[in-house]
This record gives structure tokens, sequence and C-alpha cells, in this order.
């Protein structure tokens, strides 16, 4: 074994200051004349906090001294000095905290003692490992466990005792034998008590799946229950330590990714079993008999590993007398937990405000007995917040769904909640900031070079992006020509990148089955047909944007007003409004649904052909608009800039201000934009009449047709007319400057 790294003996030699009084004179270290480590005082702290529990409102420490009230002055002591004990090897809880947990203890006690030294010199020290979400929201079964281990202690006998405290394993088997179990705190006092024979690791999944990952390091494994995985731990770290010539950590590279990544490839899966209707008593004879279940009162024994269509065969005969809706659904549960489960997934079962999370062990199995349908499961001990479970997993095990719901999109957040804990959690809290992934990205703001590129200026980019990120989806209107797609598609690059972009063109004829996801024909090599479930590019682009959570996605949809919005999305278009929330899909029934936070929609509109006055109120309240009109920034001035920035002949501007002058206020969503006469034809004469030609006049005959006829649209709005018109205002304007510069008093 190679010489352990100062933190780690700091750590240890600020257990040994409780752990010696603890484990030999039994004498306070706050109180050195109290003898506080005795089975009569342990039993006493256990029976004021598990026989006394206070599920109400409050914070742990405020249900802390609610218990100890009326208790004596060592029961206290001994409650503040276990606090540190459990507190000392962590690194997560800075150590201003780890000492105000301890006063605090302290405070309750009449006269209230002060922490010694040698407890403060502890308290400071940096820390060996994080805690865990199970660990932090523990404390108080850490006490009790704490408790019943110097029950456990005070009967032995002083041989017994003395072997314990010089050989590891005689005291991993003392440790072994405390009631109730409870592997963080477990771990953490084998860890304090002999640091150069355990790993620093509260975590028994994290162990074995180190032990699995460097199973090659030994001959042969000693098993699989964790003593034997201790075992093996020691073995390959001495084996690697003498390779490495030093001393390791598992939770430093190469190692960590060589053991994380082998259980990222086993195939882990995760998944949701409901109780429902049992509750809290089901789960309770989960946690304490270890399995999971299904009822299957009616379901015939079906093989393990059994494809879909024996399942539903099954239910069928079985399940006869309930509705076909139901028997679907139980297809589908059945299904999943006879087949689709496999050792090692991950399990989690929720009651109210808590989720237990554990680990299948074992193969479907039928008993005479209710429930019918189990799978052997060790679970963790200790319960979580749900609050804290990563997303989507609060709202899938909210949703009023199958009994079996998957999660395998979560597993490896799920994974981490067996031992990795937020930096700075306390003991106490309860709320924990969601994973990364689980927020909206901050989307990258405009630059300069942006700005200069579109003729637009800066502040207005931005507040696109700010309204952007904030609504998740918004719809460019105003008329044709102003730049509304080819804007959206700049800023979508911008935020996102070209590969993170995707653009669809509604049309009256597009559908659902279009957009999200449809069946479609495929020939078949005996000349039939066959129908596959195919992804369009909603579908597609939200599967990519889930996969990478910390990026964002973009989808323009253009003309989003030629479409059914309605129809098009479908049970979609609630989401639109929930991001939070998950729907069951009408060709994919199999699993929830929920739109990825890091997807952001740009909506195209051209009120030319449908006024946003006329917008249903569904869609104003799913989106937020922003217009771009030929008379407002940035449109307004656009093709002046651009023709400056280009070096062009201004002229054309003016026509266009002409031609929107003439069109007027009354028929404002007919005016024009500018990118008609931003073409390379627009530079020549020739080319500016095909344009005015071919592009706008039709246009203007379209949205004037009964109003006016096409020799009429022509002396109004042709090009020719509209020179003229441009050439008479400039004269009156030197006309006007002319007869001003004449009224002016002569110069002195």
């Amino acid at each position: 074994m190679s010489e352990l790294p100062s933190h780690v003996v700091e750590t240890a030699e600020a257990g040994r200051v409780v752990l010696d009084h603890m484990l030999g004179d039994q004498r306070s270290v706050v109180d050195p004349f109290r003898v506080i480590w005795t089975a009569e005082n342990a039993e006493k702290l256990r029976a004021s906090i598990e026989d006394n529990l206070d599920e109400g409102s409050g914070t742990y420490y405020e249900k802390f001294e609610h218990q100890l009230a009326g208790r004596d002055r060592d029961v206290k002591l001994l409650a503040a000095e276990m606090t540190y004990l459990r507190e000392v090897p962590l690194e997560n809880v800075n150590p201003a905290t780890k000492r105000k947990h301890v006063e605090t203890i302290l405070s309750w006690i009449p006269d209230p003692p002060s922490i010694p030294r040698q407890l403060a010199e502890g308290l400071g020290n940096r820390g060996v490992f994080h805690g865990g979400i199970g660990y932090s929201q523990s404390a108080w079964k850490h006490i009790v466990w704490l408790s019943k281990f110097v029950i456990t202690w005070s009967g032995l006998d002083s041989a017994a005792r003395e072997l314990a405290r010089s050989d590891p394993w005689a005291f991993r088997s003392v440790v072994s034998q405390v009631p109730g179990g409870v592997p963080t705190i477990r771990n953490a006092l084998l860890y304090l008590a002999f640091p150069g024979s355990f790993e620093p690791s509260v975590n028994d999944s994290h162990r074995r799946q180190i032990r699995d990952a460097f199973a090659h390091e030994l001959d042969a494994t000693a098993g699989d229950d964790p003593t034997s995985i201790d075992h093996d731990l020691l073995a390959i770290r001495e084996r690697l330590e003498a390779a490495q010539g030093g001393h390791i950590n598992f939770y430093d590279e190469p190692y960590l990714s060589a053991w994380q990544r082998r259980a990222a490839t086993t195939g882990e899966r995760a998944w949701a079993v409901r109780t429902r209707p049992a509750g809290r008593e089901l789960i309770n004879r989960w946690v304490l008999e270890e399995f999971v279940s299904l009822a299957g009162t009616h379901l015939p024994d079906v093989a393990v590993g059994s494809d879909k269509e024996v399942v539903r065969q099954a239910v069928a005969e079985g399940y006869d007398h309930v509705d076909y809706a139901q028997r679907l659904s139980l297809t589908e549960d059945y299904f999943a937990f006879l087949t689709r489960m496999g050792e090692g997934d991950v399990v989690v079962a929720r009651h109210d405000d808590e989720a237990w999370l554990g680990r299948i062990t074992g193969a479907a199995e039928f008993f005479d007995d209710e429930p019918r349908l189990r799978r052997s499961v060790q679970w963790e001990p200790d319960p979580v917040a749900v609050d804290v479970l990563p997303p989507p997993v609060p709202n899938l095990l909210a949703a009023p769904a199958r009994s079996v719901v998957e999660l395998t999109e979560a597993v490896n957040d799920l994974a981490k909640l067996f031992d990795e804990e937020p930096d700075e959690l306390e003991p106490e809290a309860r709320e924990v900031p969601p994973p990364t992934g689980a927020t909206t990205p901050a989307l990258r703001r405009a630059t300069e070079d942006l700005s200069w590129r579109l003729h637009m200026d800066k502040s207005w980019l931005d507040e696109y992006i700010d309204l952007l990120e904030s609504r998740h989806q918004v719809i460019v209107h105003g008329p044709p020509g102003t730049g509304k797609t080819y804007v959206a598609l700049r800023i979508a690059k911008h935020v996102a990148g070209d590969e993170a972009v995707r653009i669809v063109q509604f049309h009256p004829s597009y559908a659902y089955e279009d957009f999200f996801e449809g069946f479609r024909p495929r020939a078949r090599e005996d000349g039939g047909l066959a129908f596959d479930k195919v992804p369009g590019p909603l579908r597609e682009i939200a599967s990519e944007a889930a996969a990478n959570p910390g990026a964002p996605y973009v989808l323009i949809i253009d003309e989003v007003n030629r479409g059914n919005v309605a129809k098009v999305f479908g049970e979609l278009y609630f989401l639109l409004e929930y991001r939070d929330e998950n729907v069951y899909l009408q060709y994919s029934p199999d699993r929830p649904f929920s739109l990825p936070k890091n997807l952001f929609i740009i909506g195209t509109m051209n009120t030319a052909d449908r006024s946003i006055a006329l917008v249903d109120a569904a869609i104003r309240r799913r989106f937020s608009f922003i217009e771009m009109h030929p008379d407002g920034e940035p449109v307004h001035g656009l093709l002046a800039r651009w023709l400056e920035a280009n070096q062009r002949d201004g002229h054309r501007a003016e026509l266009l201000a002409a031609l929107n002058r003439e069109i007027g206020e009354e028929d404002r969503d007919f005016k024009v934009g500018p990118s008609y006469l931003m073409r390379p034809d627009a530079d020549t004469d020739p080319g500016m009449e095909r344009i005015w030609r071919h592009d706008i006049l039709p246009l203007l005959e379209e949205h004037y047709y009964g109003r006016l006829t096409r020799d009429e649209v022509e002396a109004a709005f042709g090009l020719e007319a509209l020179r003229r018109r441009v050439a008479s205002r400039a004269d009156m304007s030197e006309t006007v400057s002319a007869e001003d510069e004449a009224a002016l008093p002569p110069e002195r």
C-alpha cells in the first residue's frame, strides 16, 4: 500500500479525534469529564429520533431540537459529536457550515460549551468525498445508525473490541452486525477508521462498478456481497498502485472514465414502477424484502423474454373482462417488466414527494401469492426528494400513465443520485438545482459582425434573441420581402450553429404525419406493402436536442400561417405552452414525450396572406410576436444601409419608399419589403424593370384584385410612374429649399 496523500491523512486524523474516544474510553471530546459513548445514552438518542419521527414541516435541525428537548446534557453532547463524525469527511460541505451544525446542537445545552481546538481543527480539514444526495438528506438516519453501532460495540467483550480496533476486517465484521444497515454512513465510518483499507466512496453501487471495471486485475473475485467487494477493491488498489508507483484515486482520471464508461456501456436502462393503488405500504415491502412487482392477478405465466405479441395474447386471455384500452396498457407494462428490463437497470418508486432508487438484480418470476410478478432489487435505503430527480423524471412520475414508465433517457443522471451531490448542499436542504441539461441554455448574444452583415442594429438583434431564449418560440411577421426568413436563418445559425438548425415550410396540405411522425408505405420483397413509422423534422430535431441538452437547437417554420397549426401540431400543441410537461403520442403511445427546453422554434408569417389580427388566441398565447415591417426599424432603413455598404446607387431606396407611400396605411400589410431590390438584377435598369414587372406588380395585382384593374395597378405602382413621382418630389424639395434660402436675411 502506497503512502496516503496529506488530505487523506488529515481527514483520518480529524476522525480519530472522536473515534478514539468512541471506541476506547467513551469520554466526550467537548467535555472530557463526561462519559457519553455508552449504550444507555445511545439508546436514548436513538429513541428520541426513531421512536418520535417528525414528518412535519421545518428544517432538519428544527425537528432535531424538538426531538432532543428534555434530554440530558450527555445525550446532546453525543448528538453533537456524532454530527461531527458524519460530516468531517465531506469535501462538498465547507468548514464554516460543518462548524455551524455542531455549534447548533451544542447551543441546545444549558450553559453551552464551546467547540474545543481539536474539533475546530478537524472541521477545517479538506475532506475526502462527496456524500451524495441520500447522505445529505439522511442525517437523522445516520445518527440513529451510529447510535445502534454504539449499542452493538458496547455489547462486545474487551478482546473483541481490541481485535476490531486493530484489524480492519474484524472492524468490518462488527459494522456488519449493526441492525438497519445504512450503507452511506457505514462506508463513511469504515473509511474514517481504516482509510488504508476501505475506499473513499459511500455508495455501494459505485464500489461494485469500480470492482467490476477492474476485476481483470484479480485472479478471481471474492463475491458480490459488500464485504467481498471491499476485499476485491483493496486487492485491486494494491496491484494498481504497485504498477503506478503511488497512491491512486478511482475518482480521478484515467480510472474514473474507465469504470464510468463500462457502467455506461452495459446497456442499462431506467424504469419507474408505480405502486397504485397500494401506495407507501407496498414500497415499504419492496424495500424490506428487496423486490419490485406488478400485480399480474389474471396474467397466465409467460416466459421471461417473450415478444410483445405473446404478451399481448396472454393479456387478452387473462384480461378479457377489461376495456381494450386497459389491455393495451397492461400489454406494455408486462412486456417491459418481463422482457425489456434487465439486471443492473435502475428502478424508481415514488410516493408523494419522496422517491426510492434501486438496481434490478434478478429476472422476472411468478409467485403463487400477491403480487405475482416480481424482480429482485437492491434498494438504496434512503429515499430522495422527487424535486432532486433529473428532468424529465419528475414529470414522468406525475403523469397518469401506465404502471411501468421508461426513464432511460435520464439513466446517467439517475445513476449519479446514488452517490453524487451538488456542491455545498447542506443536510437539511430539500431543493437542489436541476442538472445543466434541464435548464434553458443561454443563447449567444448578437455580435458587431452579425449586426454588420445583416445591416441591423445590434440592440434589435439582441432583443430578438432574448425573446427567443425566454419564450422558446416566436413568430416573425410582416409583409413580403422584409427578410423574415433570411434573418431567422442567420440568427438561428448564430445561436446554434449550422448543424443544429432545421427549416420546414407549412402549406395547406401539410399534416401532423409530415411534421412529427406517421406511417409511410414501404414495398416488401414479396411485392406487398408494409408501413413503417417515420419521424418528421420536429421529431428528429427534438431527439437530437434531447441527446445534447446543453446545446441549443432551432427549428424554423416558414410560412407558419399557411398550415393549420393546431392540426399540424396535434397533441404537441400543448407542449408549446408547457415545456415541463409531457404527452402520449398518437403513433407512439408506449412512452411519454416532451419538447426539450433547448429546442427553440422560429415561425415566419406573411401578413399579406393573413393579417396578424386574424391569428387565433391559441397561437398568440403560445408564441411571442416580432414585427418586421417596411415602416419600422430595422427594415425601414435597411435598403439604404445595404446600398451604402455595397457602394450602390441609393435611387432604388427612394423608389421603394415611394411605392410604400402610394400603398398607404389603409393597406399597411400589403407594403413591400426591401429584399426585392437587393438582388443583383436590380443593379441595372433592365433588371430593375424585370423585378417590377414579374415580382412586385403581380403581387400588388393579387392584393388589389377586385378593387383595381391591371391598368390601374400599373398607373399607381408601375416603375415609370414611381420614378416620375420621385423626380417630382425631388424637384419640389429643391424649389422649397431655394425659396427658403431667398427668405433668409442678408449677411452682415
